[in-house]
């Protein structure tokens, strides 16, 4: 029962939903940013690599969707950098806010930092993302540290707990995702 519910965890946090959930929230929490910039970023960002490693996998091209295969990443994350990119063209020339650029752009340093340390070692994605995200997200709110926290123990403990992870591999993605956070934490 125990592991339905690491499971589950573990598939609801998985990186396309953080990812959308984090750009998709970007107008709530900077009133200055409309919309449609949030909508082109999660599209770039989130949509279109989800569509690919959903098309990978109904293909055969990987196992599974959380890619446990460490041979079977290098293509998608290739194709998330390139859509990733793609989509900060796209808002550079819509002139689109600073504010969503910047996510995107943290994205970015968190896929090149993760990337290349997934080529030759198995850090979690998963705490990664979630890391930023609860820091980036939450942290100014009341009780956000406590949300923070706890989110991150969360999923660490799914990932953990289905297999997909080592404590040191969770430990790792939240230090990246920690460490990719700080930008939000200087002074502007």
């Amino acid at each position: 029962m125990v592991e339905k519910y690491a499971k589950f965890i573990s598939n609801i946090t998985s990186p396309p939903v953080i990812v959308t959930l984090v750009l998709l929230s970007t107008p709530l929490r900077h009133p200055h940013v409309a919309w449609p910039p949030s909508l082109v970023a999660t599209l770039f960002v989130g949509v279109i690599p989800w569509a690919a490693l959903i098309w990978m996998r109904v293909r055969g091209r990987v196992t599974d969707v959380h890619v446990t295969q460490r041979h079977q990443r290098w293509p998608i994350l290739l194709i998330t950098l390139i859509s990733i990119l793609g989509g900060i063209a796209v808002l550079l020339a819509t002139s689109a806010p600073a504010q969503i650029i910047a996510e995107v752009l943290f994205m970015l340093v968190g896929l090149i930092v993760v990337g290349v340390v997934n080529l030759v070692w198995k850090l979690s994605v998963h705490a990664a993302l979630t890391t930023f995200a609860a820091l980036h997200c939450l942290l100014l709110l009341p009780g956000g540290v406590q949300m923070a926290v706890a989110l991150i123990a969360l999923v660490g403990w799914a990932r953990i707990r289905t297999g997909h992870h080592t404590p040191t591999q969770v430990a790792a993605g939240t230090l990246v995702g920690a460490l990719v956070s700080v930008g939000d934490l200087l002074p502007t």
